[in-house]
């Protein structure tokens, strides 16, 4: 009994000690200025981290990141953040910023056991991004995952992310967002929005301009003071309200989610609902051309643009603000 005690201790011990010897986090920085002259195209490509974008009256282009690794010493650190390499390359007018973790086959496990604290990880590291640049360049981000945030920004901006929570605020321009899932938030965007989502969560507040929106299941909200619409989605809610200024139609589908739209009182359009097993409601004053059970279609006001509402088996509303 005595024995098996001393060995519990010892193994008590050992767990302690493991415990006290973690890995803990570094931050290397970086930092680079781009002359903007000539340029038209800026590409930032990584893997996890955050980001936040803004626009600049330099004529420069301003890059700074932060290398964040886990290891056991500073001197350990920096020879992690050595194996993540930001490249930036310049071609024509196109500029290209890349992250590439160099994964070096001849370091041995016992290498990364003494920087990290265990054996080789993938994810021995990220790299977290201040970008400013010049009114008018256009930017394209592309990331795995992480944070990305884009705010008085003067730019036509492209994502493309597998799973980032996206916040964009105060943006005159074109916003192109292809995520697989997480949150896109907008808020005060003057320009075309299109958004390619899968999952999660879409909320646009005070777009002007066109929104173009594809998802499989994400909830919607929207807020929309001019534009057309154009939205699809299988399971997700939808809840919209827009000024309807516009001469381009307005066209809503989805399969098992509601869809809740709320127009000016003083609109004027030609509405069509359909919904094959949810409820159909209206407070617009509507003189219908035909109505079944299922669907309902008629003019308000002097008519004019189209407003296309369509459920499988989820409820559709109209109201009025």
């Amino acid at each position: 009994m005595r024995h098996v005690r001393a060995v519990v201790v010892s193994f008590l011990s050992t767990v302690a000690m493991a415990t006290a010897v973690q890995a803990k986090e570094f931050r290397i920085p970086f930092e680079r200025k781009i002359d903007a002259a000539g340029v038209q195209l800026l590409e930032l490509t990584w893997v996890d981290g955050a980001c936040e974008l803004t626009t600049t009256d330099s004529d420069e282009i301003s890059i700074t990141a932060v290398k964040r690794v886990d290891a056991l010493t500073a001197e350990d650190a920096a020879d992690l953040a050595d194996h993540i390499m930001v490249q930036i390359d310049q071609i024509k007018s196109r500029v290209t910023v890349q992250t590439r973790f160099l994964r070096t086959l001849e370091k041995s496990p016992s290498f990364w056991q003494k920087v990290l604290g265990r054996k080789s990880d993938e994810s021995f590291g990220s790299v977290d991004w201040q970008i400013a640049v010049p009114a008018g360049i256009k930017v394209e981000l592309t990331a795995s995952s992480g944070t990305i945030k884009a705010g008085q920004l003067k730019n036509d901006l492209t994502i493309k992310s597998s799973a980032c929570d996206i916040g964009l605020s105060s943006i005159e321009g074109a916003v192109s967002v292809d995520n697989g899932s997480g949150e896109t938030v907008g808020d005060l965007i003057i320009g075309p929005v299109s958004i390619r989502q899968s999952l999660g969560r879409i909320d646009l507040q005070f777009v002007e301009g066109d929104i173009r929106i594809k998802s499989s299941s994400a909830s919607i909200s929207i807020s929309q003071e001019k534009g057309a619409l154009d939205l699809t989605t299988t399971t997700g809610d939808v809840d919209i309200r827009t000024a309807l200024e516009s001469a381009r139609d307005c066209f809503v589908t989805t399969e098992s989610g509601h869809i809740h739209l709320a127009i000016p009182e003083s609109s004027s359009a030609q509405l069509k609902v359909s919904s094959e097993t949810g409820e159909i409601k209206t407070e617009m004053p509507v003189a219908i051309k035909s109505m079944t059970s299922t669907r309902l279609e008629g003019t308000f006001g002097l008519g004019g643009v189209r407003i296309a509402l369509t459920s499988m088996s989820g409820d559709v509303s109209v109201a009025q603000y």
